[in-house]
């Protein structure tokens, strides 16, 4: 015979399983809350990264270009140094730099301005920006055009390397070999990079004097070359007179 009672989980069996899913749940919800943020601060971080690389490639491509120029003075004349620093420049918050670059793009010559380009950067409202201006000599108030390279920056420090040696404060008279930048930021700490600059790289105005001299070369052997050829026509001239003569 069959027994007519039903048979099935108890209340307490109910309960634990009930638990042991609750359990799970929360686990699986714990793991999947750990793994979004981890993805997010991997993106953070990956983003602060990729402003970081581009920023400082912007002060590579500007360093590995920069001339040895002096200023012009709104006096007249010409200043003695090649470069600025301090923290009195341009009203910035922490040290700027100043100085010229050789390699300014300018396809087909559409724009009126040559490769030279005056380049500055400046810390203001805790934010490193470099400004160009987009002529050399730029007019007294001009604006420059100016571009937000990082954030979150609490200091910018300059050294430069000068008779094997790393020093703060130098003569800019002539271009250092080297130059190191050290940012402090608020979330990212002490940033240090360091960067060969080119030695010996000539000033724009001295390339101009070389080109100048040498047309001036070119007039003179154009002139020299001219001369030559009236004597010779001058030459034919009498030798032909000469030959109807004895005819």
């Amino acid at each position: 015979m069959y027994s007519s009672r039903n048979s099935g989980f108890t209340l307490l069996e109910m309960l634990i399983a009930i638990a042991i899913f609750a359990m799970l749940g929360l686990a699986a919800n714990a793991v999947l809350q750990t793994v979004l943020k981890n993805d997010e601060v991997t993106r953070d971080f990956s983003q602060q990264l990729k402003y970081l690389q581009q920023g400082f490639g912007v002060l590579e491509r500007d360093l590995g270009q920069m001339v040895a120029r002096t200023p012009r003075l709104l006096e007249g004349g010409r200043g003695s140094t090649v470069f600025q620093t301090g923290t009195d420049i341009l009203d910035s918050e922490s040290e700027a730099l100043v100085f010229f670059r050789l390699g300014w793009l300018n396809p087909g010559g559409l724009l009126p301005r040559g490769s030279l380009q005056s380049v500055a950067y400046v810390v203001q409202e805790g934010r490193l920006e470099r400004w160009y201006y987009p002529y050399p000599e730029p007019e007294f108030g001009a604006e420059p055009i100016k571009t937000v390279l990082m954030d979150k920056v609490l200091s910018v420090k300059y050294a430069f390397f000068v008779e094997d040696k790393w020093q703060r404060k130098v003569e800019a008279s002539k271009l250092p070999k080297a130059i190191a930048i050290e940012i402090e930021t608020e979330d990212r700490g002490v940033i240090s990079r360091k960067f060969l600059l080119p030695i010996g790289a000539p000033a724009a105005d001295k390339q101009n004097d070389n080109s100048g001299d040498t047309n001036k070369g070119d007039n003179n052997s154009s002139t020299n070359t001219d001369g030559n050829q009236q004597e010779s026509d001058g030459q034919e001239g009498n030798d032909s007179g000469q030959g109807k003569e004895e005819l």
